[in-house]
């Protein structure tokens, strides 16, 4: 990563991590793809599910801080050679994501109906959402250990085992959400609460999976004991803080916009598309952030190396190599958006769809129009979380998300009577602007000289 050719070392790491969030993707997927085949329950199903990852979403978001500043601190480490502090750092990492996940769980166990309803639940879909958000609650610490695992193990270069981790457990719920929504031989029928269940079991086992892929890592050491360090903290914080706020201040205002679309007309449809184009929407963004995951490590090792200048030309190279992937995908939002949504219903779900389908259409093509300038912002801020510069991007965060993007989509969605339309308008415009921001933040190179 820190020598030879740019290109090659960014797809060297991004196109293991491009699969890998593929099939995270479908990962993400499998939950709707099956729910949607419920039949009349259906549209309630999808509803209460994607509330319940905004739920869901606004807990992770404190553990992406965690995972940028191991990030940070574990590439730079490497990059300068100086390897037991590598494996404090990601000590550290996993020992705050134990005490994060503890702190952030109970809250959604005993508070789930109250939350739900914040997030715009109403009617049929509160009870189905807060058990989903619930029960999904109980797997937070393992699934926030993978999460830290595979951060520190790219940050390492190490791309190959988090993709193995991917495929075994995208496998594992694939069946498992067979076997509990719908009910086989001895299992009952669960639908919501089954996918929940489903999604516990492979978080689980995913989680001892990481553990052992640790153990033969070049971060092995990081398991020869498990003491916490409190100035280790601090200083994995000092970076994850303004990260964690960013992310908080995405995952909050998408919480806000799912409030927006529950004032639109026939708020449940709405909330079921905005599920659904998020979850095809992510065969674009989530290969796409593979390149901020390269980026960021390329970055981080480079600066480590004293070599800031091919740190800079790895962020382009990452940055352009997103946006022609996922404006390749975006095209096909463009050609085939009913066949695409068509893909998440069935059977008796005709009537649902029969409301849905449009408004996904409708937010496919609006949104693909964004999606190169949502590849550059992408890969950029990630580059920017490798070198440790959180700061003005949690600012732009903050601007073109909460200045521009909920206000813009209340006044298009119920002032001016667009509805959901309204509201992905707003959406690509603010993501746009975002891209943009970042680039221009980026080409000052403050962020050359950013200590963690």
């Amino acid at each position: 990563m820190i020598s030879g050719s740019i290109w090659r070392a960014v797809w060297y790491i991004a196109w293991p991590t491009a699969i890998n969030t593929i099939i995270q993707t479908a990962y993400m997927n499998i939950n709707p793809m099956f729910l949607g085949h419920l039949g009349k329950n259906a549209e309630i199903a999808l509803a209460a599910t994607s509330i319940g990852r905004t739920v869901l979403m606004v807990q992770f978001s404190v553990l992406f801080g965690i995972s940028v500043g191991a990030g940070a601190l574990v590439s730079r480490f490497l990059g300068a050679e100086v390897y037991d502090d590598a494996d404090e750092a990601a000590r550290q990492s996993m020992w705050l994501s134990i005490v994060v996940g503890i702190v952030t769980m109970l809250p959604l166990i005993f508070y789930a109906e109250p939350l739900v309803k914040l997030m715009g639940a109403e009617g049929s879909v509160v009870p189905t959402a807060a058990r989903y958000v619930a029960i999904i609650s109980y797997s937070s610490i393992p699934a926030f250990l993978s999460m830290i695992i595979v951060s520190v193990l790219r940050s390492a270069g190490d791309v190959m085992r988090p993709l193995y981790a991917g495929v075994i457990t995208t496998g594992l719920v694939a069946i498992l959400d067979y076997v509990f929504i719908f009910g086989v031989g001895p299992i009952p029928r669960m639908e919501v609460v089954g996918s929940a269940i489903s999604t516990n079991i492979a978080r689980f086992l995913g989680m001892l999976l990481m553990i052992w892929f640790l153990k033969s890592s070049v971060l092995r050491g990081s398991l020869d004991h498990f003491r916490p360090h409190f100035g280790w903290f601090k200083r994995i914080m000092r970076v994850g803080i303004p990260a964690a706020v960013q992310n908080l201040l995405f995952t909050t205002s998408g919480a806000g916009f799912m409030m927006v679309i529950g004032r639109v007309p026939n708020p449940s449809a709405a909330q079921a598309a905005l599920g659904v184009g998020m979850a095809l929407e992510s065969l674009a963004f989530m290969p796409g952030s593979a390149y901020a995951m390269a980026a960021a490590p390329l970055v981080g090792q480079n600066l480590g190396a004293g070599q800031p200048d091919r740190a800079e030309r790895s962020a382009w190279a990452a940055a352009w190599q997103s946006a022609a992937l996922m404006g390749l995908i975006a095209v096909w939002f463009l050609v085939i958006p009913e066949r695409l949504a068509g893909i998440f219903f069935g059977g008796d779900s005709v009537v649902s769809s029969a409301a849905v389908v449009p408004l996904v259409v409708t937010y496919l093509r609006l949104n693909a129009i964004s999606e190169p300038f949502l590849a550059i912002g992408m890969t950029i801020r990630g580059a920017l979380q490798g070198a440790g510069d959180v700061i003005v991007p949690t600012f732009i965060t903050f601007l073109t998300l909460w200045v521009v993007r909920l206000p813009l989509a209340w006044l298009l969605a119920v002032v001016l009577g667009y509805g959901a339309t309204g509201a992905w308008i707003a959406m690509s415009v603010s993501t746009i602007l975002s891209g943009l921001l970042a680039v221009a933040w980026f080409k000052t190179g403050n962020w050359r000289g950013v200590e963690v």
